[in-house]
């Protein structure tokens, strides 16, 4: 009932089209990966790109569309399993439906199940290891399934305290061989990299360039690097945002259902859990660190079920209100759609030009809909900050052998270089997440 129910939400309010609402910029770069056999940002999410094979093969258009119900089908089977966790904690009969669909239509789980993203199949892996771990399965499985969610978002090793609390100690070694079989997918790396894709991060056939693409070494400086003076702005947006996520009847609800809990050791692990993840995102340095907070929400409509066993049929108004509030401003993120933007950009360039973008939002949807939907074959796409990379530049040059100046970082030489045989355009499709006219795309001389 509650995949269902969830799916059927998702599906209705799911994103038809490419979108950076909701910080699904990569939205475009993961489609590309999946199509052209490459690799996206550290630390490369192969089990996405395995998966996203299934997706791919969905008969809907456009392409984009396909992706964004793969995020919904995730998110429902991530909502289905924390119900059948909730047995576990002594939920019995329909109350069991309470803590799936009040994970479901938490506002932040609920945007990511309607964009093409990482995080959904991240939620579906985190439940159904704790599905596992509740449940007392094999340590083998517990482990297998947290190795394979740290493979879709490296955040998910904060929940290796809560696996070792709940597995006996003479079960460990299991534990640790299961989580390095689930580790195997970032082993498929070398092989998922496509030569004729633009998009392979990184140099993932060494042994250096492998473990620089699975580490994210590029994003490590971002851990823990919130300023001291940014702490009082981000905990006062945070603290609204937080208070929106349970409503203020579900943050009332969690301290009643810890003191009603009988298995405090169970109820402590998952409620601490969440508190790691939460202290996490708020240190870390990025506009969207927000998303990182996505499995703390999990691990606490879990931590409920006792204040929902008492409350019995009640308990069904935090979920309503909870879709009641947050359906209308979902179901109209279709006004954030990309392509507009992007195929007057595409269909304004001359002929042959090299396009050359600034940043992960513009690159990553011009890949989608030049080498994704065919559009423009003709020109060239660069990025002037990915630019900065030897291996971007190899890439580049192996795909267009014809291009000049590609042995040194130097975008202005690069430019110059080619604009005898291309007509040379920068542009931009968004700027500090609001998208722009597309006639920013100016020839240069």
């Amino acid at each position: 009932m509650v995949f269902g129910i969830t799916l059927l939400v998702y599906g209705v309010t799911a994103v038809p089209d490419l979108t950076v609402a909701f910080h699904s910029g990569d939205g475009g770069e993961l489609i590309t990966a999946v199509f052209t056999g490459g690799i996206p940002h550290p630390p490369g999410y192969p089990t996405y790109l395995l998966l996203g094979r299934f997706a791919a093969l969905l008969p809907v258009e456009p392409v984009a569309y396909r992706f964004s119900l793969f995020s919904a089908f995730c998110g429902a089977v991530a909502a289905a399993m924390i119900s059948a966790a909730s047995r576990f904690l002594g939920l019995k009969g329909w109350p069991l439906a309470l803590p799936g669909l009040t994970f479901a239509f938490v506002p932040l789980v609920w945007q990511q199940a309607v964009v093409t993203e990482v995080y959904t199949l991240n939620l579906a892996l985190v439940s159904l290891f704790v599905w596992s771990l509740l449940g007392q399965r094999p340590s083998w499985l517990v482990g297998l399934l947290l190795g394979l969610s740290i493979t879709t978002h490296l955040t998910s090793i904060l929940l290796l305290p809560l696996a070792l609390l709940l597995v006996p100690k003479k079960q460990w070694l299991q534990l640790g061989i299961g989580m390095i079989l689930g580790l195997m997918p970032y082993a498929l790396l070398p092989w998922l990299g496509r030569p004729d894709s633009p998009v392979v991060w990184g140099r993932p056939n060494t042994p250096t360039g492998w473990w620089w693409l699975v580490s994210a070494q590029i994003y490590q400086p971002n851990q823990l690097a919130m300023t001291e003076e940014n702490y009082l702005d981000r905990l006062v947006s945070w603290a609204g945002v937080g208070l929106q996520q349970l409503l203020f009847v579900g943050w009332l609800l969690l301290p009643w259902s810890g003191w009603r809990e009988t298995a405090k050791k169970r109820w402590l692990g998952l409620v601490g859990t969440a508190v790691f993840y939460l202290l996490y995102a708020f240190f870390y340095d990025t506009n969207d660190a927000l998303v990182n907070t996505l499995p703390a929400w999990l691990l606490l409509s879990l931590a409920l079920t006792a204040a929902f066993k008492r409350l019995g049929s009640w308990g069904f108004v935090l979920p309503f209100a909870l879709v009641l509030l947050n359906f209308s401003p979902i179901n109209r993120v279709e006004v954030h759609k990309v392509r507009p933007f992007a195929e007057q950009i595409l269909h304004s360039s001359p002929p042959d030009a090299i396009l050359i973008t600034s940043g992960d939002p513009d690159i990553f949807a011009l890949w989608y809909f030049h080498f994704v939907e065919g559009q423009r074959p003709d020109v060239v796409v660069v990025d002037d900050q990915l630019f900065a990379f030897d291996w971007y530049r190899d890439r580049i040059k192996a795909l267009y052998p014809d291009l000049q100046g590609l042995a040194v970082d130097d975008v202005p030489a690069f430019r110059t270089l080619n604009a005898s045989q291309r007509p040379v355009c920068a542009v931009v499709l968004a700027e500090e997440g609001r998208l722009l006219s597309s006639n920013s795309c100016s020839e240069e001389p």
